[in-house]
């Protein structure tokens, strides 16, 4: 028995059912005098009576070094409390949302920005982190894909692994080290047209398919998981007994804690009309593998009573709210959950040294340094995505002559954050306006006006200000939207080049932000559409720099200017970031880690989705029509009407993986090891890819696999490998990939408990290139005995 059981065992001997419990319960509330969403309450009260195993972090360091003052030596058998909070992949130093973070697909930057996360939040005295967000999603109307890495499963997986381990390390004592929390598990992303906490239907396939992030993560040691809000096929994932013990607990080997979201076993599993009351609520969680009940206090109230009712009637337990499949609530149930929390605490060091991490001189040090600012403004520039550049429009030239700058994210401070930048200080923000007046110093004239207002509606635009209503993000005016306009068409006719900035405020996404529309906001299109026709005519370069946390649908936009970049929410230094990418200092190299669709109809839009058997373009019908004409010569029609769409292409605007440089990158012929492969040998994919341009630049290779026929409808490409590289001018690199069964394998089983992960033999394709939609396949056949 080592060190920690031993302690261990003596701890939870002295304590008491009650006691035991505690250690089970995370109400709401944050200080010594706090009031707590769900209801009042009392901390330091809770405390001494052993009745709570952490509390939110929402005070400052000094309240939370005189919480767990009162825990370690008033409360009983001195257990230290856990502080958590949301570290969205930021602290203090706001960096890129993880949406635009991942489509950097620079694993080295991740790994960076998540240990700066670390190192201030830990020194800030938070010891666990409700974070890192892996949920797959699709639709990009739920707000909660900002939070998000992407929609391909591989490209999650990798972030994830890569994310747990730049947060946990390999000593979680360490004090510039948390644990990571990886949510929502599971499909949470999957939500009915993208409507926050909607239902979820999905296969065993698809739910296999979204759990590739968490596998990861568990793989690389994530300390805990937090369970969905939703329903999956009509069960909520807080009382899913299969989905936490049969595949959270047994298929992925997860050990460490379960934590519910935010009063999701009461009110919600009532609410999901599963459980009668909270008495019941609180069994079903529980029984299900629930470690943590955050917020609810449900376990507080009820597990003890539990217990004891099941100690005294375990043959017909508690018959008042019908048969429980899963019998009674035992004391040495309560011991192992209680004693899995208690191990978390000593893994994070809280038994050795409570006060890890809780000084103020360490924190000042250590938080929104030099280093840490030039880090986010690297991440700024390597997350945002060129998407059209025509006639080497970018990169502006530092030259005498007249540049406009018109949007209201031109100026705005608040938004750069992006959504859930809790303990970031917005006056920090450098602006896209600031970004490009420090880069263009006296050789450029600079001109701004805000042209238009975000939104227009003045109830929207408190719902956007909703949590920043000190210091509020979307302001109406000054002046009328017709004078806005006037104003932004006099700046744009003196320049020489226009950047417009446009899209969405940083709350028009995250929790509870589902949009009608991805569209620009409606208040924008007019701007957009009498700047780009004074463009037009008067032969001035318009650059649009669209800016938003999911993302956008902008053919419209995308055919009627110059150069096209989009972006999720960039962070602090968002103006430097994008004033180094506009004018050359950076070398775009951002790649979508989420296809952008052409309309909203295309929702949800899925680059890993099954192929259809018909038609041909997989939307709308085939008929003859003059519009245009296929590889075989067959004619196909597609017509946009104000309320439908007859027949559109399939394919997203951009797909994923796509990105544009200021260079060139040449692929050479990819070649295979063999081209007949048996049971357990392994594929070695080469290809060279060359610099081809005048400056340096990072290329992002991919590899995309196809299995052409298996017993079941297989996706028409799965993202599978692939490299991010940097090459200066004229240099070739050789990129190697190595593939095995499994990489072949995919659901095989109707059921959450008996699925496998098998792959069948047969014919497959592998496709190297820059983007989903690019590249030579490679055909090989791979079989077994």
């Amino acid at each position: 028995m080592d060190d920690r059981d031993a302690f261990l065992d003596r701890l939870l001997a002295r304590m008491t059912l009650k006691e035991k419990i505690g250690q089970l319960n995370y109400p709401s509330g944050s200080g010594i005098d706090t009031t707590g969403v769900a209801e009042a309450v009392d901390v330091p009260v809770m405390i001494r009576r052993g009745e709570l195993c952490g509390i939110s972090a929402g005070a400052g360091v000094a309240d939370r070094r005189a919480l767990q003052r009162i825990a370690v030596e008033e409360g009983p058998n001195g257990i230290p409390l856990l502080f958590g909070k949301d570290c969205i992949q930021r602290y203090k130093t706001g960096g890129p949302i993880p949406l635009a973070l991942s489509c950097s697909w620079d694993m080295d930057l991740i790994r960076r920005i998540n240990e700066m996360t670390a190192r201030e939040a830990r020194a800030d005295g938070i010891s666990i982190n409700w974070g890192p967000m892996l949920d797959i999603c699709h639709d990009a109307r739920w707000g909660r894909i900002a939070e998000g890495n992407g929609e391909l499963p591989y490209l999650g997986a990798r972030i994830a692994e890569v994310i747990v381990r730049a947060c946990q390390g390999d000593d979680l004592a360490r004090r510039d080290r948390f644990m990571a929390t990886l949510k929502h598990f599971l499909g949470y992303g999957l939500a009915r047209a993208g409507r926050d906490y909607a239902s979820v239907e999905a296969s065993v396939a698809t739910l296999a398919r979204v759990m590739e992030p968490f596998r990861a993560g568990i793989a690389a040691g994530a300390g805990a998981v937090m369970v969905a809000f939703n329903t999956i096929n009509d069960v909520p994932v807080t009382a899913h007994r299969v989905l936490l013990q049969e595949v959270l607990r047994k298929r992925l080997g997860f050990t460490g804690l379960i934590v519910t979201d935010f009063t999701a076993i009461d009110p919600e599993l009532v609410h999901h009309g599963i459980a009668e009351d909270s008495r019941q609520a609180a069994y079903l969680a529980f029984k299900s593998g629930v470690n943590i009940d955050l917020v609810s206090q449900a376990f507080l109230r009820h597990l003890g009573a539990l217990v004891a009712d099941g100690a005294a009637h375990p043959e017909a337990y508690d018959a008042r709210y019908g048969a429980y499949r899963w019998g009674p609530v035992t004391e040495a149930e309560v011991t192992q959950r209680a004693r899995e929390v208690l191990e978390a605490k000593w893994r994070l060091g809280l038994f050795q040294d409570p006060y890890i991490g809780m000084d103020e001189a360490l924190r000042d040090t250590v938080t929104r340094t030099p280093r840490h600012v030039a880090l986010v403004r690297e991440a700024a520039a390597k997350s945002l995505v060129l998407l059209k550049n025509a006639q080497n429009t970018l990169p502006l030239r530092r030259e005498p002559g007249v540049l406009a700058v018109i949007g209201p994210l031109a100026q705005d401070r608040i938004d750069m954050q992006g959504t859930w930048a809790i303990d970031v200080d917005p006056t920090q923000s450098v602006t896209l306006l600031e970004g490009i007046m420090a880069v263009a110093g006296n050789h450029l004239t600079v001109r701004h006006a805000k042209g238009c207002n975000i939104v227009d509606d003045p109830s929207l635009a408190a719902r956007l200000n909703i949590h920043n209503r000190a210091m509020p993000s979307v302001e109406l005016g000054p002046q009328s939207p017709a004078a806005m306009l006037d104003e932004a068409l006099a700046v744009a006719a003196e320049a020489d080049a226009i950047v417009l900035c446009l899209g969405e405020a940083k709350e028009h996404s995250g929790e509870s932000s589902t949009r009608l529309d991805i569209a620009l906001p409606e208040a924008q299109r007019p701007l957009f559409d009498a700047v780009a026709a004074l463009a037009r005519e008067r032969g001035k370069p318009l650059i649009l720099v669209a800016m938003a946390g999911r993302p956008l649908a902008l053919e419209y936009e995308a055919a009627r200017v110059d150069a096209l970049i989009w972006t999720g929410h960039l962070g602090a230094e968002a103006g430097h970031g994008l004033a180094d990418v506009l004018f050359g200092a950076a070398n775009p190299s951002g790649r979508l880690s989420q296809a952008l669709p052409r309309h909203l109809g295309q929702l949800p839009l899925r680059t890993e989705d099954l192929t259809t058997g018909r038609p041909i373009w997989s939307a709308g019908v085939d008929v003859a029509g003059d519009n245009a004409t296929d590889a075989t010569g067959r004619h196909w029609f597609r017509k946009f009407t104000t309320d439908c769409i007859l027949e559109a292409p399939a394919g997203p605007l951009y797909p994923a993986g796509y990105g544009l440089s200021y260079t060139r990158f040449d692929y050479g012929m990819p070649t295979a090891s063999a081209g007949d492969l048996r049971n357990d040998a392994e594929l070695t994919v080469t290809v060279d890819v060359t610099n081809a341009g005048d400056r340096a630049g990072a290329e992002v290779v991919q590899a995309w696999l196809r299995d052409l026929a298996g017993s079941t409808a297989r996706p028409r490409r799965q993202l599978v490998r692939f490299e991010r590289i940097e090459l200066a001018p004229g240099e070739t690199r050789r990129v190697v990939f190595r593939l095995t069964p499994a990489d072949l394998c995919y659901p095989v089983g109707d059921s959450l408990t008996d699925f496998t992960m098998d792959w069948e033999p047969g014919t497959f394709e592998l496709t190297l290139g820059r983007h989903a939609e690019d590249g030579m396949p490679l055909r090989f056949h791979w079989g077994r005995d």
